[in-house]
């Protein structure tokens, strides 16, 4: 499977801005590749819920995954009925194929204050893998990862929008969430600054073992990869870990 982890430098409160931006970084992706897009990637991780949600972000995912014929997976800020949800939509050419929210809210800022938390484990199946993704924060929380394996899933993407000050966190993080699972991690940060923060990048794929594929520097930049989930299947088999 081809990846390509578009690192943004996301433009802040400015939907229109970040897909035209997605859409350029992207044109040389392949089809049939999975696009990984940071948390919130259409606005910047804001906590005014309601001005994020202005805008139909679901229609620019699916339009995105239907020009580039890819699959898609993105985090995006939305209402859903009378809450606004952090989430991460997966869609391929066809349409929408799953739709996770972010379990674990930052504490930091009271992000479940403006964000109502998920509850439910999402295993997606793209192009013969089994597919799990998850947001930011809930990284601290190696349960969320461990359920998503549990119930199948090989390939973990996490969708983030990681800070500078804890960047050595987010590579240790990932990196051992991949070995205790023995799954590929697509970890996707953002780049650049906001009003609040700024972001170091370091998007990474790392493999089963916990050895690192491909990482990005601080530059906006479209890391790309090939994952091979056949590989996957040999380390639990080989190193039966998993399951006690």
């Amino acid at each position: 499977m081809h990846v390509a982890l578009v690192q943004l430098d996301i433009v802040w409160h400015d939907k229109a801005a970040n897909v035209a931006k997605v859409l350029d970084l992207t044109a040389d992706v392949p089809a049939g590749a999975l696009i990984v897009l940071p948390e919130m990637f259409d606005v910047g991780f804001s906590m005014k819920a309601a001005r994020t949600a202005v805008g139909d972000s679901v229609a620019a995912v699916a339009e995105l995954a239907r020009v580039r014929r890819c699959t898609v997976a993105a985090g995006v800020a939305l209402r859903d009925g009378d809450a606004y949800r952090n989430a991460c939509l997966i869609f391929d050419a066809n349409g929408e194929l799953a739709r996770y929210y972010k379990r674990k809210p930052f504490v930091m800022v009271n992000e479940g204050r403006h964000y109502a938390a998920g509850d439910q484990v999402v295993v997606a199946e793209i192009a013969g893998a089994k597919l799990a993704p998850t947001i930011c924060y809930d990284l601290r929380h190696p349960h969320v990862f461990r359920e998503a394996a549990l119930a199948g899933a090989e390939v973990l993407v996490n969708v983030a929008n990681w800070p500078s000050a804890r960047a050595a966190h987010w590579t240790a993080l990932l990196t051992a969430r991949a070995i205790e699972n023995q799954a590929y991690v697509l970890g996707c940060n953002r780049c650049g600054r906001d009003p609040y923060a700024e972001y170091p990048g370091k998007s990474v794929v790392i493999d089963p073992l916990g050895e690192i594929v491909a990482e990005a520097g601080a530059d906006e930049i479209v890391l790309q990869a090939e994952i091979d989930v056949d590989r996957v299947r040999q380390v639990r088999s080989e190193l039966p870990f998993l399951h006690p």
